[in-house]
């Protein structure tokens, strides 16, 4: 007896050690640089599948998503956003803010190059920011309120401002019509036109591009990556892929295909029908990326019917988005149906001022506001695309609704780069399609700048849109959030259809990459 009690005893106590031996062996989950699977490994090329071509590789030049999804392996800036989407220093050593001097007073980090070998100074970035102030829409918004943009010395600038403000290293954070910085020499020869050599600091750089076949972006060796852990676009990049093909390929369904038969590595924006197809496929993987952007309808307030502010209250009205969003995504699981400028999940900043403006189909109240605009059937030009498959999915239910009530829609089904470029030409179009992709402060919203396309001009709003970017109390700014966004509601410079979260798919060989608004490729694989 004595002798099996022994030995039960020492069996227990043999399944407790390897117990504890097997939880001491345990790798963790895995996370941004880092797969449960293996180490990272250098090498090999990633093709990416992309919605189209990109109208320019000038990041200050354009909001596409097209470029702008390139241009941020290429081009950084003072500061990239974290995995909270919150501002991090880039390029930046850091900075500090003097409430007294109403002054920014940022450090460059030492020893960063460009592709082209010339080490970062003070003065590249005094050049590159004055060029984004003037161009790009979220830089006319900082510029708006700067006194002056001053070199302090080699690795030290200024941003001294009118009036304090919380939003500049959001601003120069952002990734979409990014503050990037080029060398001096690139801004000055390009002059007002776009930058033609495309030389950044990035962890790659820029190779070849054949127009409708290939982007090709190649690691860049003498990249000086931050010290630390990956932390959403900011802290550690490293580029683990000799190169990386951006491959336009507007069709969705040749995109998928494209990755499930290995032509490609990873697809962007796939149908979200599509979805239990990825799932029953063991060769790839589904990747669901929430919050993401909202898809929204643009009045042209310079010239024509929508002038008339009525007009454009008649048509928001009148339409039920529902059906419209279900015939764009596949699931509620895909989609929501939300007044609020900023997504729900953006806690302090999510509000649902105007609410009573949103989602109505009220049609006799539209008819009653059409006939007091004074429209009488005048034919409405509606540019839309398929290479974004939402966008003209949206515009083709919306212009069944709004026909039943007198509405002459016409849709013009383009290219997104042909959308990009007739949009800033209020003779070409009185509405066009487009989305808002995700904003990390309700102050940068470029729909708030009076020349962005659609061009809301409007003292009042411009006075509201101030009140809230000066305004360092983050309660009171909510506040002055609320307001702004009732008159958001109640002038419709544009019509907010609904939020929606994308499906995108890659092959398991990828590893590393995760689902972001901001998709990136440093700090991925390829096994």
């Amino acid at each position: 007896m004595e002798s099996k009690k022994r030995f039960k005893i020492f069996l227990s106590l043999i399944l407790m050690l390897s117990v504890l031996l097997s939880a001491c062996q345990e790798k963790p989950s895995s996370g941004p640089g880092t797969n449960a699977a293996g180490e990272p490994k250098m090498g090999g090329t990633l093709k990416v599948a992309t919605t189209g071509e990109p109208p320019t590789l000038d990041p200050t030049q354009t909001t596409a998503y097209s470029a702008q999804e390139i241009g941020w392996h290429i081009y950084e800036g003072l500061f990239t956003i974290d995995e909270n989407y919150n501002a991090t220093p880039m390029l930046a050593k850091d900075y500090v803010f003097d409430e007294a001097k109403n002054t920014y007073t940022i450090h460059l980090r030492e020893g960063i190059k460009f592709h082209n070998g010339k080490q970062l100074s003070a003065d590249d970035v005094v050049a590159s920011l004055n060029r984004w102030g003037k161009k790009a829409n979220y830089g006319k918004i900082l510029f708006q309120n700067l006194q002056e943009l001053k070199k302090v010395d080699d690795l030290t600038i200024d941003i001294v401002l009118k009036s304090p403000s919380p939003i500049v290293p959001i601003l120069l954070a952002f990734p979409n019509q990014q503050s990037a910085i080029f060398p001096k020499e690139i801004v000055e020869a390009a002059g007002d036109g776009e930058i033609k050599q495309y030389i950044g600091t990035g962890p790659y750089r820029f190779v070849e591009h054949k127009p409708d076949q290939y982007i090709k972006l190649a690691r860049f060796e003498d990249y000086k990556p931050l010290e630390g852990p990956a932390k959403g676009m900011g802290g550690s990049r490293k580029a683990y892929l000799d190169e990386i093909l951006f491959i336009p390929t507007p069709e969705t369904s040749v995109r998928l295909d494209g990755v499930q038969t290995g032509q490609f590595d990873f697809a962007e924006q796939v149908n979200s029908d599509m979805y239990k197809q990825i799932q029953a496929n063991n060769q790839v993987d589904a990747l669901i990326t929430k919050p993401y952007w909202f898809t929204q309808i643009v009045f042209n307030k310079k010239s024509g019917p929508f002038t008339d502010k009525r007009l454009r209250q008649a048509f928001s009205l009148a339409l039920d988005m529902k059906p419209m969003m279900q015939a764009a995504f596949a699931s509620e699981e895909f989609y929501r149906l939300d007044p609020s400028i900023m997504f729900k999940e953006q806690k302090e900043w999510w509000s649902e001022a105007g609410k009573e403006n949103y989602n109505q189909a009220n049609l006799e109240k539209a008819k009653k506001l059409m006939e007091e605009a004074g429209y009488k059937g005048e034919k409405l030009r509606w540019l839309t695309t398929k290479e974004y498959d939402f966008m003209y999915k949206n515009s083709l239910v919306a212009t069944e609704q709004l026909k039943k009530i007198g509405f002459n829609i016409e849709l013009q089904v383009v290219d997104y780069a042909t959308i990009v470029s007739k949009r800033m030409k209020p003779e070409e179009y009185e509405i066009f399609m487009g989305a808002t992709t995700f904003t990390p402060d309700p102050g940068i919203w470029p729909i708030w700048e009076s020349s962005w396309p659609g061009f809301w001009v409007d003292p009042k709003k411009d006075e509201m849109v101030k009140k809230l970017n000066s305004e360092m109390d983050p309660k009171e700014r909510k506040k002055h959030l609320d307001a702004l966004q009732a008159y958001f509601w109640e002038e419709v410079p544009l019509l907010k259809v609904g939020d929606f979260f994308v499906l995108s798919v890659k092959t398991k060989e990828v590893k590393g990459l995760e689902g972001t608004a901001f998709p990136f490729y440093w700090n991925v694989w390829k096994e």
